[in-house]
């Protein structure tokens, strides 16, 4: 125990003062009595009680130093020092990512990363909270702050890694929004940082104590698994397979491609250390079916020894044409052997609902049209008050700005140098980014809201250079693929595993079934069409069942980065990565003042008391 306030103990000077005033008695009155025999009596029985008379007597003066005493040691602020934890909470952050299962000795990386944090709970301080984030493909809080061990280490069993590639940062971010500055919170990050730049990740984050796991280190995987139209030939398609191989020695495996359980090509091939080869293989077949690449052999990482397409031939598209005439636009519509056009030269306002759910595909070239609820529409300089932009003046030559690369309607075209004789100039009521921009206006805007998609030009194509340069059609097509559920040519249904699959149903459709590999089927209520679809944790085929009728999409890793299965080396990694698993132990300080201060109430009201039964 130690004071905060020494100096406060020199109120102790007070108790002789209460000494001597206790000591200091008025002189006694000499009084004259006869009959002395009588007190006689009266001194032998005061005698029997002369001590418990002193006592009773001296008993305020005690009291009263008792009560200075504490009085001065509550105000010299006593503390008891004392180690104890700290008092922060705990935070795991688990790395659920495609590498976590690799395998390493009798188990996995992932097998490993749960025995360092149910170590971690295990070995908690007293009254440590625990707070655990899955970190794969999307971050998942598992639950609040949580003071029970054994709900914790529940949460921890039943965590399993996905098929899908990490994504770190997210996880990291959303972890550190839960510690608390004011305490010592303790945050583990455990993974294998496989696919991650680990030392950014945790550069200057002094509350992030990475522990990493590893073991197996040989893998050689797929890449990449596409089905495409040959160039030279429209009738002619081929698959195209990329493999790696990851591992630092050759290494020798048995590729085998197939459709429908048909195989299209098998063969033995080697691979250098770090060689990755691009395989093509030709096709001339039927476009329908499920398409699958597989590796033969035996390495650390599976997930990425096979992969899935589900191809389907193109399908009839019905486009609506609402036009007083546009050359370009009907000779590039008539270029798709699959688009059925149905051309009109005005809209008539009380079958414009009927006419544009009968169609894919709603184009309304240079007028005005009536509000409208879902379907997809591509405008050029036409607007309607369903979408959220408006035409409020004129712009004579607008030069290109900058457009949105990223934007899928700008694969593969560059629209720098456009001519453009006058554009509309367009304001919108929702923080929309248009995907080409003029300085004084956008001149493309996408929206998608509730059922309705839409592509709006804000400029006459026919009073422009657009038609006549290559990004016309390649454009076009991009905004047609966007519109449309379904592909020009043929029909892939693939996606990377942890990403949401749009599926795109029958308007009449109220319910769909799906079911993801290896498990049961799940049955959906359609609110919205297209259906997103999220459980896509694992490579493999899923089926989709709808009104009786079974089609497939497919699920594959993909990612060369998360099969690049080797652990992050310790030596690059901050200093804070050598941190003990284990709450340390931290001085810490309890006031006592409070306590003198009752003691100090309490020997009041004694004397109190006390000096009541003397005075009586």
């Amino acid at each position: 125990m130690h004071f905060l306030s020494p100096y406060m103990l020199l109120t102790l000077g007070i108790i002789p003062i209460l000494i001597i005033l206790h000591t200091l008695k008025p002189k006694p009155r000499q009084v004259d009595v006869t009959n002395l025999f009588l007190w006689d009596a009266v001194l032998k029985e005061k005698s029997r009680n002369l001590n418990f008379e002193r006592l009773k007597r001296n008993l305020p003066l005690l009291l009263q130093i008792l009560i200075v005493v504490l009085a001065a040691l509550a105000l010299a602020k006593p503390t008891w020092t004392y180690l104890t934890a700290k008092k922060g909470n705990l935070i795991l952050v688990i790395d659920t990512s495609a590498s976590m299962q690799t395998r390493s000795g009798s188990g996995t990386r992932f097998d490993l990363a749960r025995q360092k944090a149910l170590q971690l709970i295990e070995q908690r301080a007293q009254g440590q909270k625990i707070l655990i984030v899955a970190a794969g493909n999307k971050s998942v809080v598992k639950s609040g702050f949580i003071d029970n061990s054994s709900q914790a280490q529940d949460l921890v069993n039943n965590l399993q890694p996905s098929d899908a590639a990490a994504d770190l940062e997210p996880a990291i971010y959303l972890a550190l929004s839960f510690v608390d500055p004011a305490k010592e919170d303790l945050l583990y990050l455990i993974s294998d940082g496989a696919g991650q730049d680990f030392s950014a990740l945790v550069k200057n984050q002094p509350k992030i104590r990475p522990l990493i796991v590893s073991g197996g280190e040989h893998n050689i995987g797929i890449t990449k698994f596409e089905f495409r139209q040959q160039a030279d030939h429209s009738d002619h398609y081929e698959f195209l397979l990329e493999i790696k191989n990851f591992d630092l020695i050759a290494v020798e495996s048995s590729i085998r491609l197939w459709i429908d359980r048909v195989v299209l090509f098998e063969s033995v091939i080697t691979f250098e250390a770090q060689e990755k080869k691009m395989l093509i293989i030709p096709y001339s077949g039927l476009i329908n079916g499920i398409a699958g690449a597989t590796l033969e052999i035996d390495d650390d990482f599976t997930v990425d020894n096979q992969a899935y397409l589900s191809l389907s031939a193109a399908k009839e598209i019905w486009v609506l044409l609402v036009s007083k005439g546009n050359h370009f636009l009907e000779k590039l519509l008539a270029a798709y052997p699959n688009f059925r056009v149905n051309s009109v030269k005005e809209i008539i306002p009380s079958s414009w609902p009927e006419q544009t759910a009968r169609h894919d595909i709603v184009i309304v070239d240079r007028m005005d049209f009536p509000e409208t609820g879902r379907g997809n529409f591509l405008l050029i300089d036409a607007y309607s008050p369903s979408i959220p932009v408006s035409k409020i003046g004129r712009v004579q030559l607008p030069a290109i700005l900058t457009w949105n690369r990223k934007s899928p309607l700008m694969a593969n075209v560059d629209p720098s140098g456009l001519l453009v004789a006058e554009a509309a100039k367009l304001q919108t009521d929702r923080q929309l980014q248009p995907v080409i921009a003029a300085a004084q206006t956008g001149l493309m805007y996408a929206f998608e809201e509730n059922g309705l998609r839409a592509v709006l030009i804000g400029f006459d194509v026919t009073r422009s250079d657009l038609p006549f340069k290559v990004a016309f059609p390649v454009m076009m097509s991009n905004i047609f693929n966007w519109l449309n559920p379904h592909k020009l040519e043929f029909s892939i249904l693939q996606t990377r595993a942890g990403e949401a699959f749009d599926i795109y149903l029958n308007p009449q459709t109220d319910t769909l079934y799906t079911r993801a590999p290896s498990e049961k089927w799940e049955k959906h209520p359609v609110k919205m069409n297209p259906f997103r679809y999220k459980n896509t944790g694992r490579v493999g085929i899923y089926t989709i069942a709808e009104n009786g009728k079974e089609r497939y999409f497919t699920v594959n890793l993909a990612d060369e980065s998360e099969s690049d299965i080797k652990p992050v080396s310790l030596e690059h990694l901050p200093d804070q990565s050598q941190a003990p698993l284990v709450s340390e132990e931290i001085s810490a300080q309890q006031p006592l003042w409070m306590l003198f201060i009752v003691l100090g109430c309490v020997l009041l009201m004694i004397e109190w008391y006390a000096w009541l039964k003397i005075k009586m």
